[in-house]
């Protein structure tokens, strides 16, 4: 019960206890007046009639005055008792219909007496004479007075019920403001009540809820900026604001030895006569074209790619591509891109650039740089701003556009797309599967190709959103034929690219998908990587909103492999995130690394979220990950990814 029907209970009580007490004091009163009158009344009239009767002889005449003072219906009975022992009366039980219920009369009864006087006509007694009221008549004003006073309660009642509610109203709107807040900290937003109520007792409480709010605001802000501040400092060139050469190299060596296979291309870059710039025009001037050409790079590539500086005047770069016609077009564009914008302000300024196509399931990253650096020297070779591409591995056939196009659009019509699922165990000594994260796989004929061979291309295409809905459709259907082996307590997590989540179109496809499951729904995560969260905010936001009625989890995944700010945390509905690969692989050994991580950990836990990390391949780096305190390990160490999931929930 609410605290406003509670105080609308008591009123009620209260007006009722006042209604009840006002009517017995009134019945009281009213009982003894009617009592008292009705006694008086029969008195006068036996007295008066006496006294007529004095004068009279005649017995006729005496019943006709009777009948005459009886005829007016005040009385129950009027009787003369004369000395011959002959009595003359007029009796009447009843003088009015319906005066008053016969419930109400047995309640309030009436005891009136009879009034009797002596009939003298000097000294003779002439007879005894009785007279006694009727008490119909006080029964029906009572009953009168009952009624309305019980009317004017009931609309005294209704109007202070109307009123309490209104002032209730009024008084509790900064209660439900501080509940507001309170379930919107229970959310993981900060809410403040800007008006203040003038009850100083609800004034305080609104005031002590704002200083929460705020206190807690300020300790996680607090604690982004650390964390953002130490992977800056860690990861980070402080310069350009890329990726520096140790976090370039563990994410590029986890890319090329995530076990789901690589497809792409490693672009060196190097400015030709950099340090006559800084002898010239001095390190500010160095610096600012630096930054300028970081912030090129940063505006021409797409979401997911690699971007960093190694040392001086030289950067790296990783794009994923499915082939070396296609990484031979991504050199041509960065060329052209630098030649025409930031080396060509002012005075041009060479440059070279050398590449090499990557393509496997594994390769030692010392290799790929050495075949990067390889090809710098060929295109060095060249003359003034020449760039080259290598090949790590033999030519091999390649695919124009139209025919990945075919490919697709039959792998979309076929259903041809392979699942895998990579177990997530619990940090407890159970370790018990807690999630299930879901990669796919095409078949293409005879071969199954890894998502980095064939994603690239279905983004080229635009069909982002078709292969996310058949992915998840797929996932679903296998959860709902596995439901009885399937644990409630586990999730199935698919990875959403961001395509799906911005297009309006797809967001209502994938809504009318997922209705169709509503019990896998309960189990079912949707992921979308770091990256994409900045330019798909508000989609996202849409999207969780819709998807939180179905029981969808939603979780961002390679968290801490970007330089996104850790503030989304406040502003998104997340159930979860999961820790990037390459800041779990060997955590063990770099401090710097391990107290970065246990930052993001301490973070994601002050949002009540649940922390994962995945890519986990040794017994040292799990045990200093659980250390750190996440809630969840995958990675190679536990299993490799399985296409069964009957078997692998077996």
């Amino acid at each position: 019960m609410t605290l406003r029907q509670q105080f609308s209970l008591l009123t009620t009580v209260l007006v009722l206890i006042l209604l009840g007490g006002s009517l017995l004091l009134t019945l009281g009163n009213g009982r003894l007046f009617f009592q008292q009158q009705l006694d008086a009344r029969a008195y006068d009239a036996a007295t008066a009639l006496a006294l007529s009767m004095s004068n009279i002889d005649n017995d006729e005449q005496r019943l006709r005055l009777m009948d005459v003072m009886f005829d007016r219906g005040f009385f129950r009975r009027i009787e003369l008792q004369l000395p011959s022992g002959q009595t003359l009366s007029r009796r009447a039980e009843v003088a009015l219909e319906n005066s008053a219920p016969p419930w109400f009369k047995q309640w309030v009864e009436l005891n009136t007496l009879p009034a009797t006087t002596d009939v003298m006509r000097g000294w003779q007694r002439l007879g005894v004479l009785t007279v006694e009221s009727h008490t119909d008549f006080a029964y029906r004003d009572l009953w009168a007075m009952v009624r309305q006073e019980t009317l004017w309660f009931a609309a005294v009642t209704m109007i202070a019920l109307v009123l309490l509610h209104m002032l209730l109203r009024w008084l509790f709107k900064p209660l439900v403001r501080v509940e507001q807040q309170a379930l919107a900290l229970s959310e993981r937003r900060w809410e403040l009540q800007p008006k203040l109520p003038r009850a100083r007792e609800l004034k305080r409480v609104v005031m002590a809820m704002n200083r929460t709010v705020s206190t807690l605001k300020r300790i996680f802000s607090e604690q982004a900026y650390l964390a953002e501040r130490l992977r800056s400092e860690a990861f980070h060139d402080d310069v350009t604001g890329l990726l520096n050469r140790r976090a370039f190299d563990q994410q590029l060596s986890h890319r090329l030895n995530d076990g789901e296979g690589h497809s792409g291309v490693l672009l060196l870059l190097q400015l030709q006569d950099f340090a006559d710039i800084n002898q010239q025009f001095g390190r500010s001037r160095g610096d600012e074209l630096l930054q300028s050409v970081a912030q090129a790079f940063q505006q021409w590539l797409p979401g997911g790619c690699l971007c960093g500086r190694r040392s001086g005047a030289d950067f790296c770069v990783y794009i994923d591509c499915v082939s070396s016609e296609e990484a031979q077009q991504w050199l041509q564009q960065c060329h052209d891109m630098l030649l025409n914008g930031s080396l060509n302000q002012r005075q041009p300024l060479p440059f070279h650039i050398g590449a090499i196509w990557l393509q496997g399931t594994s390769a030692d990253i010392s290799d790929a740089l050495s075949g990067a650096d390889e090809a710098l020297r060929q295109a060095q070779r060249q003359g003034q701003t020449a760039v080259q591409l290598l090949q790590s591995t033999p030519q091999q056939a390649h695919w124009s556009a139209g025919h990945w196009q075919q490919q697709l659009l039959q792998a979309l019509e076929q259903k041809s797309v392979e699942l895998l699922f990579i177990p997530v165990m619990s940090r407890d000594n159970t370790r018990r599967l807690t999630q299930l994260e879901v990669v796919s796989r095409l078949r293409c004929g005879e071969h199954t190709l890894p998502g980095a061979r064939f994603w690239p291309m279905v983004e080229h295409h635009q069909l982002a959103a078709e292969f996310d809905l058949l992915i998840i459709e797929q996932t679903l259907q296998a959860m709902a034929s596995q439901a009885e082996a399937l644990n409630d307590d586990v999730t199935c997590c698919v990875n959403l690219s961001p395509a799906t989540i911005a297009e309006e179109s797809a967001q209502q496809r994938l809504l009318a998908l997922l209705s169709r499951y509503p019990q896998a729904c309960r189990q079912l995560a949707l992921e979308i990587p770091e990256f994409a969260v900045s330019h798909t905010e508000t989609a996202l936001q849409r999207l969780a909103d819709r998807v939180k009625d179905l029981g969808v989890a939603l979780g961002v995944d390679q968290m801490g492999r970007g330089n996104q700010a850790f503030s989304y945390l406040q502003r998104l509905p997340l159930d979860y995130v999961r820790i990037a690969g390459h800041l779990n692989r060997g955590v063990h050994a770099a401090v710097d690394q391990r107290f970065y991580l246990e930052s993001m950990v301490q973070i994601a836990h002050s949002r009540e979220l649940n922390v994962f990390a995945e890519g986990v391949e040794q017994q040292v780096d799990v045990d200093a990950v659980l250390q750190a305190g996440v809630d969840g390990v995958s990675g190679y160490f536990f299993a490799a990814p399985q296409s069964s999931l009957a078997a692998l929930l077996r």
